[in-house]
């Protein structure tokens, strides 16, 4: 059965959201956003996008665009809805809504985040950098995979 992504519906996000966004955040990261950069970015130093299932948040993003580069500094997907093809619509969304205000995309991952290796590698993301020790762990660090994508006009992929 395919996913439902054609019930996904995407709008910009403001301050009445952060609970949601806070709660996805914690459930996902080790060591999450605060509070604060999400409002920074609400209130206009970032885009901030979120993807609505049934009416409820599933996931968002957070990017910038400077002159004709966008950066995908986060990317969620609450885990109770991974793996049923929500990321790759809502990255194709961002992706799509690039067109014209950028010409490549770049983003970084934790080098042990296969799963959404993966996904970016299926979309046309290639691996361009790698940033030792990056990322803060409880016990440690990691490394951070740096990906970047060629948008062409009328958002079509490279396959670069």
């Amino acid at each position: 059965m395919a996913p439902p992504t054609h019930k996904l519906v995407f709008k910009s996000l403001a301050e009445s959201d952060l609970p949601a966004i806070l709660a996805i955040e914690k459930r996902s990261h080790i060591t999450p956003w605060r509070e604060a950069h999400f409002l920074s970015s609400i209130q206009g130093s970032h885009h901030v996008l979120g993807a609505y299932f049934e009416g409820v948040l599933i996931g968002y993003a957070v990017y910038s665009i400077v002159a004709d580069e966008a950066e995908l500094l986060l990317f969620v997907i609450d885990e109770l809805h991974q793996g049923r093809g929500f990321g790759k619509a809502f990255l194709m969304h961002i992706i799509q809504n690039l067109d014209g205000k950028a010409e490549r995309l770049f983003l970084e991952v934790r080098a042990s985040n296969v799963p959404a290796i993966n996904l970016y590698e299926a979309i046309g993301f290639n691996q361009v950098g790698e940033r030792a020790n990056y990322y803060s762990l409880l016990w440690g660090r990691e490394d951070a995979l740096i990906f970047a994508l060629e948008i062409l006009p009328s958002g079509e992929l490279s396959d670069q």
